[in-house]
């Protein structure tokens, strides 16, 4: 696999952060998250249309994929490095849940995302994050706090994905599998998040199409995941290949999407996800609708849907319908190019970038 992708550098260069494919993840993510929001918990679906945007504002969804991405920049401006990056974010959803509860206060403030109205408004957090969060415990792969499959642990991983453009795509599952083992601790709840991260990566640094990429994260996730046995590795190997199976298959997409389920939990969260950007690659609006349409968890459905396409078309590609609408507009693009950014970390005494090294190394609300 590593030769494989060493041919592509002919085509795409590996190492590269494109900028526009940075914003098109995170925006489109918030896209297909506001998209669905309004429909979550429906029994009856109640069929998006077009361009239908009746409710703009995001979930739970895009407020822990943007401290994610926070905590992802703390840590790379940290000097010291004392933290892990699942320690970071872990810190970084600590910061989160002081958005979500009165009562809870935390040791430290590393995001200054803190700073945004708009992300302290509650949007149907997830339980199993919060009570996660306040057991002051941080759940790891080999020592799981819960037993807990939910899709909250898929639904803000994406920025690991593009975050690490040198690391091998092992390392950057890892990345994501610690970080959905935060709050969720069942291997469906872990596994899907190795899987997306390294999906992610491989639309932002190459020129390869969603499906093949799909099919590169399975083989590495076959090969190098070594956590869990094969039956358990076979579930969710086997849900992700029934989805691209179904996306070539005819059929009403609501009828091909309830046979993968309803999106609560992480595998099929990502499987309904995957379906809807394999059917309709090349077309944004379609996918978001598509991975929306259903009586399920359709705002996770729908940003995980967002994060893939969007950083495979980028942002330019993505409608300006959404894009002006979306709420936490401006947030959401300063984070991605942020994230985008080369930084030069280690060497703050001679840095000039104030606005940087207030942000992400001594912000202090």
């Amino acid at each position: 696999m590593e030769q494989f992708l060493e041919e592509k550098k002919k085509d795409f260069a590996l190492n590269v952060k494109n900028v526009d494919k940075f914003r098109g993840c995170l925006i489109g993510g918030a896209i297909g998250d506001a998209l669905g929001y309004p429909i979550e918990f429906e029994r009856v679906i109640l069929k998006p249309t077009t361009r239908l945007l009746s409710n703009n504002v995001v979930s739970d969804d895009t407020q822990m994929t943007l401290f994610t991405a926070n905590g992802l920049l703390c840590w790379q401006t940290s000097s010291s490095k004392e933290e892990t990056v699942s320690d970071a974010i872990y810190m970084a959803y600590q910061d989160w849940l002081k958005t979500q509860s009165s009562t809870y206060q935390g040791n430290r403030n590393i995001c200054w995302l803190l700073e945004v109205p708009e992300l302290h408004q509650q949007r149907a957090p997830g339980m199993t994050c919060l009570s996660a969060l306040l057991s002051g415990q941080k759940g790891t792969i080999e020592n799981p706090i819960n037993q807990s499959k939910g899709c909250g642990s898929v639904m803000r991983v994406a920025p690991i994905g593009l975050f690490f453009p040198s690391a091998s795509l092992s390392q950057i599952g890892l990345y994501g599998a610690e970080a959905g083992a935060i709050t969720h601790g069942h291997p469906l709840g872990i596994m899907p998040c190795y899987l997306l991260t390294i999906l992610i990566h491989l639309l932002a640094y190459t020129n390869l199409e969603i499906e093949e990429c799909v099919k590169l994260a399975l083989k590495d996730f076959q090969q190098n995941f070594s956590y869990y046995n094969a039956e358990i590795k076979k579930q969710m190997i086997d849900i992700i290949e029934k989805a691209i199976s179904l996306a070539h298959q005819k059929g009403k997409d609501q009828n091909n999407i309830s046979e993968l389920g309803e999106g609560w939990v992480a595998e099929e969260a990502l499987a309904i996800a995957i379906y809807a950007c394999v059917k309709y690659e090349d077309d944004f609006e379609k996918a978001i609708v598509c991975a929306v349409n259903h009586g399920g968890d359709s705002d996770s459905t729908g940003s995980i849907a967002g994060n893939i396409m969007g950083t495979y078309l980028g942002y330019e590609k993505i409608p300006d319908f959404y894009k002006d609408k979306v709420e936490l507009r401006d947030t959401i693009l300063e984070i991605a190019e942020d994230l985008s950014r080369d930084f030069p970390v280690h060497q703050y005494a001679d840095s000039k970038d104030e606005k940087w090294i207030k942000k992400y190394l001594y912000w202090k609300k």
